[in-house]
């Protein structure tokens, strides 16, 4: 890959990809019916990508998350006596209906 002259200040490579004849023609068709040329096209599709599989991997991320902390309560919840949980949460109901915020949101 050898940088080559483009956007000042960002590097450019160029790198040769193989696809498919039909696939390229494909580029091609959509990428004039845009006005770009087929390595804009390519470069705005590859980017568009590249953020979509950041954001899977993050909405992944976030259910584990969820999934790790709603066992967490129930492991907590199992240790309380009866009735304990209800009390929590229309105590927290209770709370945000009167506009209590949390140390965080302060």
């Amino acid at each position: 890959m050898y940088p080559t002259n483009g956007v000042v200040g960002v590097a450019v490579y160029k790198v040769n990809v193989s696809l498919p004849e039909h696939l390229v023609s494909e580029i091609d068709e959509a990428a004039g019916a845009l006005g770009l040329s087929r390595s804009g096209f390519i470069a705005e599709a590859s980017s568009r990508y590249v953020a979509d599989v950041k954001n899977l991997s993050a909405a992944e991320q976030r259910k584990k998350d969820i999934d790790r902390a709603v066992a967490s309560l129930r492991r907590i919840g199992a240790k309380l006596p009866p009735g304990t949980g209800d009390e929590l949460i229309a105590f927290t109901r209770r709370e945000r209906d009167r506009g209590w915020r949390g140390e965080s949101e302060r």
